[in-house]
């Protein structure tokens, strides 16, 4: 017995043994779930099956619901940053950038791809590096890489207020240039197209002869005399077109007053978007510190003037500005406390502000109250619920809390809201602070804060430069340009003489009504009349007037050809064919304007601009007023293609002989056999 005892103990222990190990194993929330890590956690229902026997630890459905539930998730505050990590480096971006830049004009592409990568990389909202990179695809005939960079180009763009006001200015100054050269160009073709009219005009007001026999030479008096008073080149163009938009007929008049309405349009001062526009373009504006100080690292060029700017600072909005930029400063210092107590005072005047709530979320992180900031980022995202960079933000505190499932929906979230998540900070998430991003001021502060500012600069300072080019310096050129147009319309409007026959309706030579001759209805001019008193028949009366309008239709028909040589387009305007006189027109212009000008518009130059260059920067700053820095040589593409556009205009000149030529009818006399006859009979 004793020995049956003594061996009946171990097989009783083990068997207990065994039975205590069953029990913890069919028990919830066992001994093995005590190794479980805490981001394997996931929701259950309460009423789940408990796991069979045999699961994997990442099989286990555990549920918090059977946890405790924390008080509050608070780190200690020595263990809270000193200065918060950031997403983007600005001035790694500008570095990366400059470098590139220096790639590309050495020619080494695999160091401007790496460069230009990296300062994307960091800085990630500059829309002029992505508009580097989408000129650097064109330049490089990329095709694919056209197609990856411009939507991106695109969206960096209209993102940005200051950009699209940076736009606007250069729009505005292409456009002066381009419809200078296109008026230019059509001052010369309908000055060629109406050279006849305007010598008998000339001669008629100059001489006062009866014949008003014309002078071909007279026209150049105009561009002489002005050439000598010096008007500037829209002012110049503004008063030639005077006498022509008098002396044109049909579209010809309407195509030249739209050409100058459009000048009128772009010297116009009081536009709102280019008034806007002068404050991005002022590095010393409140505008452009604003900007700088909710993107750029904390420094005191940025504190300094926000705080003194603040102190005397009267219009809510424009202090809930200071204080929102003045907040971000500070908590990139580190300041946390003081940053929430500016953030409350916008918070104050503007309970949505976007800025404001997601940084009292990100100072609340960073001070190691992570309850607190979940509810905070909640809330934001309540109020905006669009913008991915909220929950990007709450990501980061539910992987600080080991939430690694509702991080992982919150990333998801912020990638279906449009917010490129970073990649390289990954491995940073679950040991430290992981970076959040500190939203600027909205597009609806900074257009507010361009708004405000417009006013305190002058009227068309975007093209300072070219107050020579546009006109004379003492006279605005919204006048210089809309006076002449003025007295144009006055003097057509008052002319008894418009619908007056302005050509012999034998012949085609110009006449008016005191140097004509009529007969039955019929203008003729001196020569065909005086050839009609001198017929002694009908016959010899047909063949005369015959004979003269032939040669006269000739000699019209080979000046018409020599003026589209001359200028392409001149021609078609003369024979009134006004689509392709457009066309050739618009090959000239936009042809000149890319051979003397386009060069000097460059997306990614820092947004420099022609008109707002230095005279020490300038070619010549009366006769040549564009930046001489930004030249790319002869055999830039721009010049290239605008040298292609310029040979092919004159080109299609060139073959346009045949073609005007058959389109030009030859004359024959329209005056009817009965008006012949009855001429005759009065010669007798």
């Amino acid at each position: 017995m004793a020995g049956q005892r003594k061996n009946g103990k171990p097989r009783r222990a083990h068997g207990a043994a065994l039975a205590v190990l069953c029990c913890l194993l069919a028990a919830p929330g066992g001994v093995f779930a005590s190794n479980a890590p805490l981001d394997t956690l996931r929701e259950a229902s309460a009423d789940a099956d408990p796991a069979p026997l045999g699961m994997t630890d990442a099989d286990l459905g555990f549920s918090r619901k059977l946890l405790p539930d924390p008080v509050a998730t608070t780190l200690p505050t020595s263990s809270t940053p000193d200065r918060p990590p950031r997403l983007d480096d600005p001035l790694a971006g500008a570095w990366n950038f400059h470098m590139a830049r220096r790639a590309a004009v050495a020619g080494d592409r695999d160091a401007l791809n790496t460069n230009l990568r990296a300062a994307l990389a960091a800085a990630p909202g500059r829309s002029d590096y992505r508009w580097w990179q989408t000129m650097q695809a064109v330049k490089r005939f990329d095709t694919a890489g056209l197609v990856r960079s411009l939507p991106a180009s695109v969206r960096s763009l209209l993102a940005s207020p200051l950009s699209r006001a940076r736009l606007v200015t250069g729009l505005h100054q292409a456009g002066l240039l381009l419809v200078g050269f296109f008026w230019s160009v059509l001052v010369v073709g309908v000055w060629l197209a109406t050279w006849q009219h305007l010598a008998h005009d000339l001669a008629a007001r100059i001489f006062r002869d009866r014949r008003h026999l014309v002078r071909t030479g007279l026209p150049l008096l105009i561009p002489i005399v002005l050439v000598c008073l010096k008007p500037g080149w829209f002012g110049f163009l503004a008063v030639m077109s005077v006498p022509l938009l008098v002396a044109a007929r049909g579209r010809v008049r309407v195509l030249l007053a739209a050409t100058w309405l459009a000048a009128l349009v772009l010297v116009f001062p009081a536009w709102p978007a280019l008034r806007m526009a002068v404050p991005a373009l002022d590095p010393e504006s409140e505008t452009m510190l604003l900007d700088r100080a909710s993107v750029m690292p904390p420094a005191s060029r940025y504190l300094t003037p926000l705080r003194e700017r603040l102190a005397t600072a009267e219009n809510p909005d424009r202090r809930a500005r200071l204080q929102t930029a003045l907040a971000i400063q500070e908590a990139r210092r580190g300041r946390y406390t003081a940053s929430n107590e500016l953030f409350a005072a916008v918070l104050d005047h503007d309970p949505r502000n976007y800025p404001a709530l997601v940084g009292t979320a990100n100072n609340t992180y960073f001070l190691g109250r992570l309850d607190g900031a979940v509810r905070r980022y909640e809330a934001a995202a309540a109020e905006h619920p669009n913008q991915g960079e909220i929950h990007y933000n709450l990501a980061q505190v539910f992987f600080k809390k080991l939430f690694v499932p509702e991080a992982t929906a919150a990333l998801d979230r912020a990638r279906k809201l449009d917010f490129e998540v970073p990649t390289s900070l990954d491995d940073d998430r679950v040991t430290g602070f992981a970076p959040v991003v500190y939203p600027g001021l909205t597009a609806h502060q900074i257009t507010a804060s361009l708004r405000t500012e417009a006013g305190l600069y002058p009227v068309l300072v975007t093209v300072s430069s070219w107050r020579n080019l546009l006109g004379v310096a003492p006279v605005p050129p919204l006048a210089l340009v809309g006076l002449p147009l003025l007295v144009a319309l006055l003097m057509i409007s008052f002319s008894r003489r418009q619908q007056d026959p302005r050509e012999c309706e034998n012949c085609g030579v110009p006449l008016c009504r005191t140097c004509c001759k009529v007969r039955d209805a019929a203008w003729l001019c001196a020569s065909c009349g005086e050839t009609a008193d001198r017929a002694r028949s009908d016959m010899i009366l047909a063949t005369l007037l015959k004979n003269r309008s032939r040669d006269e239709g000739l000699a019209r028909t080979a000046r018409v050809v020599r003026y589209g040589r001359l200028v392409p387009g001149a021609g078609h305007l003369a024979s009134g064919h006004l689509a392709a006189a457009w066309f050739r027109l618009s090959l000239v212009a936009a042809g000149l304007f890319l051979v003397s000008a386009a060069w000097s518009f460059d997306p990614s130059a820092g947004w420099a601009t022609p008109g707002l260059a230095l005279e020490t920067e300038l070619f010549h700053p009366r006769w040549l007023p564009l930046p001489a820095g930004m030249w790319e040589g002869w055999a830039s593409l721009k010049v290239l293609s605008g040298g292609a556009l310029l040979a092919l205009a004159w080109l299609i000149a060139l073959l346009d002989g045949p073609g005007l030529k058959r389109g030009l009818q030859d004359r024959h006399s329209l005056v009817p056999a009965a008006t012949a006859r009855k001429v005759a009979g009065e010669a007798h």
